[in-house]
């Protein structure tokens, strides 16, 4: 089982139908990992504010986790509107951002950017959530999630972010 794959299986064993998402190039393995997956329905909306707001009024109304997926850069930065209302209003909320591979990263270069469309959602995202987190290998992943949707869920409610690069998204989980 890939990260992918396990994410939406965790998804659904805590009550997860219904995930919000704006197709790109770096989500696509999740993506097809929710193709394989019957139990939970997808929401293809407009662009990626929409899908961060869908997920946050989707919990407003349910009781449940709002979950959104976006694609990486300015995808994933055009879904902070609903980020930061989950953030103030304590409603909790996941994104799940694809992100370029983890050869791709930066790090501490000191460029502006290596990978297409590169950027830190972990750092844009930090005051805004009560958890935002990038997996860089598969060892710790099960615990990120657990602790992710956790985050969101226990005492004062928000949203949490994981940022989930291109190359984890298809490597085998580390159980």
């Amino acid at each position: 089982m890939n990260c992918s794959e396990y994410l939406v299986d965790f998804l659904i064993k805590h009550g997860v139908t219904d995930v919000f998402g704006f197709a790109g190039g770096y989500i696509v393995p999740f993506q097809d990992a929710l193709y394989d997956r019957p139990e939970i329905k997808v929401h293809v909306c407009y662009n990626e504010q929409g899908c961060s707001f869908a997920a946050n009024g989707y919990a407003r109304i349910s009781g449940k986790l709002g979950v959104y997926f976006t694609t990486s850069g300015p995808g994933a930065v055009n879904a902070f509107g609903g980020l930061a209302d989950a953030w103030f209003d304590g409603i909790p909320i996941m994104g799940i951002c694809g992100n370029v591979p983890t050869n791709e990263k930066k790090g501490f270069s000191g460029i502006r950017q290596n990978g297409f469309q590169e950027m830190d959602i972990v750092s844009m995202t930090r005051h805004i959530t009560k958890l935002s987190v990038t997996p860089l290998s598969t060892i710790d992943f099960p615990e990120i999630v657990s602790r992710a949707y956790n985050m969101a869920m226990l005492g004062r409610k928000g949203g949490v972010v994981i940022d989930l690069p291109y190359n984890i998204q298809k490597m085998e989980v580390e159980l």
